[in-house]
């Protein structure tokens, strides 16, 4: 069990917050729409242009040996991967934040937004700015980053793929830790209830 102050400073959903101002912080899909074509465009320049130019002769052998069982099985495989993926992405978030509630998991709310097709996972109590940026930018490590880095070492093209993906499937993530950025990381956040965001409490004599 983890025992740091850091992670202890949790807080109850019951605290009196009238000495706290509110601010409300929210975007649209529209604009994770945005964000997700742009920074499928970066990475593809700073990520998969390096990594095909370093291992360009495997890519130059599949695709001289190029077989369509083989291409159908492994587009089969990606897309179940994306799959288990985008629930383990959700499931990410709410663990982590987890580790920071008094409630632990109870509290953690996961669905589906039918409309966009677009699954979330929803902490329904309040936690410090720090603990609420370190369960949003975890699936992204988990999932993204650390497979990119280990398919660089390996030249694992599959696993090169997926990290990529979760990185730009975490648009939505790196936006609204981008817009968290100003503020004090010991304020207090909480989810909001049906919008894409979330509602900062500042203590009110805090700069």
């Amino acid at each position: 069990m983890l025992k740091s102050s850091w992670v202890n400073n949790t807080i109850h959903p019951d605290i009196n917050l009238d000495n706290y101002e509110k601010k409300l912080i929210t975007f649209s899909i529209e604009e994770v729409s945005h964000l997700y074509f742009r920074l499928m465009a970066i990475l593809f320049v700073a990520l998969a242009v390096p990594f095909i130019l370093v291992y360009f002769q495997s890519f130059s052998y599949y695709f001289t040996n190029f077989h369509w069982f083989t291409f159908l099985q492994d587009c089969t495989l990606f897309i179940l991967f994306i799959f288990i993926g985008i629930i383990l992405h959700e499931l990410i978030h709410g663990l982590t934040w987890a580790m920071f509630v008094k409630d632990a998991i109870r509290v953690i709310k996961f669905g589906v937004l039918w409309k966009h097709l677009v699954p979330y996972c929803h902490c329904k109590v309040h936690l410090k700015v720090k603990h609420y940026i370190a369960g949003t930018i975890t699936p992204a490590i988990v999932l993204g980053i650390l497979p990119n880095l280990w398919a660089f070492a390996t030249g694992n093209t599959m696993i090169f793929f997926l990290g990529l993906y979760f990185i730009v499937a975490a648009s939505g993530d790196f936006l609204i830790i981008y817009l968290l950025r100003n503020e004090p990381y010991n304020s207090y956040v909480k989810d909001h209830d049906s919008q894409p965001g979330c509602i900062i409490y500042k203590f009110k004599n805090e700069k």
